[in-house]
């Protein structure tokens, strides 16, 4: 079934970073934009307004969800552009004015031009997505935005100003720049994400990444997944973060072979996939498990095409193991399938 623009809206709005009032230290790169002090002001705001904007795209999305393309059944990332393209024009406008802008006369107004506006989209789309952040707060002046034959590339002068929070436009900005010029190939979609942790001097520690990811969850399965993080560590195991299309996959790796990890998409939910290769070392121990697990790994993890099932079903993502409370029930034998398909890799 398709995912709606209200159901992105509302996952969008679970995987922003979450708020933090810690004093952070600044990359050297972004101080030339504001002081330390102004730019966590300014990020802070600049989250509650992405939320206000989920909001209002959860309240009006019948409206605006014009495309009918669905994703492919066990896609888990998510193109905006494809999907979703208004969201993608609104995001695109938005780090525009971000990006382009700047403070009018040290005011709390951003000047911007008509480099704002995708010039391939038409004047009606483009005025479209403007009246949209005027109902998410953002105040235009400048362009009728209700004037749908005019030539938006001989506008000169815009000024924009957000009355409720004016220091949300610097955090804006920031994250408009870290997005263009700090985005990555496995860390994408900052500024959607509001993922203020690019910013700073130093590394984030992985575990407050994991807790983030999963925050939404129960509190017994947000501990699960905490033990079981902490015990492949232990264990040697490194952890890798890659955020893509929306996509957050936290995988545990065994020098370059993932063995398990937790994912979090908008077509898929939650989930911990597992990408066991040793199973036939311990059919007996498979056995002892629950039937569940052992119809899952009787599966077998790959191409559908390979495995001579004749069609994709989704294999070659791993195992999925649904982060609902069910899962609860199967802790126990997920320890020990991962210790054992770990022994096997450690001896081959």
């Amino acid at each position: 079934m398709r995912k709606t623009l209200q159901d992105v809206a509302r996952y969008l709005k679970e995987i922003m970073v979450a708020e933090t009032h810690e004093k952070y230290a600044i990359k050297s790169s972004y101080t030339s934009i504001s002081d330390d002090t102004s730019i966590r002001e300014g990020v802070i705001a600049f989250r509650l307004f992405l939320a206000r904007l989920y909001d209002e795209l959860y309240i009006k999305g019948d409206i605006y969800d014009k495309s009918k393309k669905v994703a492919h059944e066990y896609e888990n990332r998510t193109t905006l552009s494809v999907y979703y393209p208004f969201l993608h024009n609104v995001k695109t406008m938005l780090m525009n004015i971000g990006y382009h802008g700047s403070p009018f006369e040290n005011t709390n107004i951003f000047v911007c031009d008509h480099t704002i506006f995708n010039e391939k989209l038409s004047v009606t789309k483009n005025l479209e997505c403007l009246r949209f952040l005027e109902d998410c707060g953002l105040c235009i002046d400048g362009v009728d935005i209700n004037k749908k034959k005019q030539n938006l590339s001989e506008i000169k002068t815009i000024k924009i100003t957000y009355p409720d929070n004016p220091t949300m436009l610097t955090g804006l900005k920031v994250m408009a720049v870290a997005e263009k010029d700090k985005g990555t190939l496995v860390n994408q979609d900052v500024f959607l994400r509001c993922e203020y942790r690019i910013l700073k001097k130093d590394e984030t520690d992985v575990l407050s990444i994991v807790e983030d990811t999963i925050k939404h969850l129960s509190a017994d399965v947000q501990e699960f997944i905490s033990q079981l993080h902490q015990r492949y560590l232990n264990k040697g195991l490194r952890c890798v973060v890659e955020i893509k299309g929306f996509h957050i996959y936290i995988k545990y790796c065994y020098k370059r072979k993932d063995l398990w990890g937790i994912n979090a998409s908008l077509n898929n939910g939650y989930h911990i996939n597992v990408k066991s290769t040793k199973t036939h070392e311990y059919t007996d121990i498979i056995k002892t498990f629950s039937p569940i697990l052992q119809e899952l790994i009787a599966k077998g993890y790959g191409c559908g095409r390979k495995r001579e099932i004749g069609h994709c079903d989704g294999g070659c993502r791993g195992l999925p193991i649904s982060l609902d409370d069910s899962v609860l029930n199967l802790q126990d034998d997920i320890e020990t399938w991962f210790d054992q398909e770990l022994s096997y890799l450690q001896k081959s």
